[in-house]
């Protein structure tokens, strides 16, 4: 009747082991899930905080533009190149390095 016993205690350890192997196999592709979803969760409140920090920025250059005269003509010097009549304007290139090699022509 001892070798009755083991056989039986062997299925059914055989048996919790196929249950779980399912169990795993069920659950395991949703954990995966959710995992990929924090994920791209995380990504999504980094963009956001992204975009915030650049609406911020914008929202105090339009405040300064609308408010500030000196920013207005920093900006109107800077960016769009203007000038005040009679002023003249010097604008300077930066020459190409001399250092580079060039490829022999064929």
């Amino acid at each position: 009747m001892n070798i009755w016993g083991t056989i039986i205690r062997i299925c059914w350890v055989a048996l919790a082991l196929i249950l779980l192997a399912g169990l795993v196999g069920i659950f395991y592709p949703k954990v995966r899930q959710h995992q990929d979803l924090q994920r791209r969760n995380a990504e999504l409140q980094e963009e956001v905080k992204i975009e915030e920090e650049m609406l911020q920025h914008l929202k105090s250059k339009q405040d300064r533009l609308r408010n500030d005269p000196h920013f207005v003509e920093k900006i109107a010097r800077e960016e769009l190149g203007l000038a005040k009549p009679g002023e003249t304007v010097f604008k300077f290139i930066d020459d190409a390095p001399t250092n580079t090699r060039t490829r022999p022509r064929r």
